[in-house]
């Protein structure tokens, strides 16, 4: 009856907020309610609190410079009016990492520490977040939590009781790409099935989108289509498209409509770039003819692959 968030890497702060609006935009249950927000912002702990509304009513406009900046972020949201102070349910230590999780993980452990705090505990003591976690897990094994931990450093844990294992309708998702970790954990919110990934990919997705690693590439009708040994984009030395690179041969002769595929690489970039997006492609007799439906179009090519 709970998703907890948690993220490391550019712009982690940002990335949380946005994963659970897109949770709250496709998701019913146990969601729009309270939340509890942690970033560490210039070494600092920074919290945003709500008991109704969700993200919704926690950012109804812009969000904070001091959020979008933040590099290590976790949040924990259910339904509406939970125990006070909400600060419990996401305790934090600027030094040493930041816990959140799903169902009960601030409720007292066997040692009579709320099992998130154990885990903050342990990270104090040097240990890695997931051990941490197991640690704790292990000696509460009936307990009615699951716990997510996240170090300045980008090192991520998580995991369920035993007794949560039984619990069909968790969801749970890990991603690590370019330079930002997320973990999802989360039960009682529909549709259980995708949704913690759905959320893991969108803020991942924010933590690899830098606006000033990216530029712009214009693509036009003209240019030329040659063989090479991948799929890619060529440019000059000034920036400057001067043609597309296909490793197949059929796609130089006749109408082809095509695309490049995942994340192509712009030779001639430095440094080195790939495609963010990749563009629909119309091409006759090796020149091509449209991009995206029209004569010209430009995309972005980042440096992070």
């Amino acid at each position: 009856m709970t998703i907890g968030i948690a993220a490391s890497g550019p712009r982690a702060g940002e990335a949380i907020v946005r994963a659970l609006q897109a949770v709250e935009a496709i998701g019913h249950g146990a969601i729009g309610g309270f939340l509890s927000l942690a970033a560490i912002s210039d070494g600092e702990i920074r919290r945003v609190e709500t008991q109704q509304g969700g993200a919704k009513a926690a950012f109804p406009g812009a969000l904070p410079d001091w959020l979008m900046a933040s590099r290590c972020g976790v949040l924990m949201s259910s339904g509406p009016n939970r125990p006070e102070p909400l600060a419990q349910f996401t305790p934090a230590d600027p030094a040493w990492g930041l816990l959140t999780g799903h169902r009960f993980p601030n409720a007292p452990g066997r040692s009579g520490t709320p099992l998130n705090v154990a885990v903050l505990d342990f990270l104090r003591r040097g240990c890695a977040p997931q051990d941490a976690v197991d640690r704790v897990i292990a000696e509460n094994s009936d307990a009615d939590a699951g716990l997510i931990a996240v170090t300045p450093d980008g090192r991520i844990g998580l995991g369920d009781s035993s007794y949560l294992e039984n619990f069909p309708d968790r969801g749970h998702a890990v991603l690590a790409e370019g330079e930002g970790i997320v973990a999802v954990a989360h039960n009682a919110i529909a549709p259980y099935r995708g949704l913690a990934l759905i959320a893991a990919e969108v803020a991942i997705g924010v933590i690899n989108a830098h606006p000033a690693t990216r530029i712009p590439l214009s693509l036009a009708a003209g240019l030329p289509i040659m063989l090479g040994s991948r799929n890619a984009v060529r440019v000059a030395p000034d920036g400057r498209v001067i043609g597309l690179v296909v490793s197949n041969p059929l796609l130089l002769s006749g109408e082809q409509s095509f695309g490049l595929g995942y994340r192509a690489p712009v030779l001639g970039a430095e440094p080195m770039r790939w495609l963010a997006y990749e563009p629909y492609f119309v091409a006759r007799d090796g020149v091509l003819q449209s991009v995206n439906g029209k004569a010209s179009d430009v995309v972005s090519a980042a440096d992070i692959r």
